[in-house]
């Protein structure tokens, strides 16, 4: 047995129909937690980090749909989110211009959380781009609406 099983025990995975192999995360709070795992997104090819706030049987139906949607309305979501990178990377970089998006900047991650009916919905879609290879960008949604727009690295 290695020492981290003994410690922490086995990791806890769930096959997903949608998202493949995810493994359970717990937290602090008794029986709560999140699953990650890595999914290729559609409208680019490219592989994504997914976080999923769900139960531990794994993401729910809504889950799934609002991945769907994520997927379908990829284009005009970026084009919404583009206007906000630009104007955050300009404090970083005066005069900063995006000339194509889909070519400058590419998704890493997404976090979809917990989904409630009749409630906005708060999700965070990261991507990583040529012109700052050290730094995550990182939109907040609040629906389909881009929020707020955080620059890590």
């Amino acid at each position: 047995m290695k020492i981290w099983e003994f410690l922490f025990g086995k990791p806890v995975y769930v096959q997903d129909a949608e998202f493949g192999r995810l493994q359970w995360i717990a937290t602090d709070r008794k029986g709560q937690g999140y699953f990650e795992g890595t999914r290729t997104f559609g409208p680019t090819g490219h592989t994504l980090s997914i976080t999923l706030n769900a139960p531990r049987t794994g993401p729910t139906a809504a889950q799934r749909a609002f991945w769907h949607a994520i997927e379908a309305r990829y284009p005009q979501l970026t084009d919404a989110a583009q206007v906000l990178i630009e104007a955050e990377l300009r404090h970083w970089k005066p005069g900063f211009t995006v000339h194509d998006f889909q070519a400058e900047f590419w998704p890493v991650g997404l976090d979809i959380p917990a989904l409630a009916e009749g409630q906005p919905v708060a999700w965070e879609l990261a991507f990583e781009t040529h012109h700052d290879p050290n730094h995550m960008i990182t939109v907040l949604w609040r629906d389909f609406a881009p929020s707020v727009v955080r620059i890590d690295g």
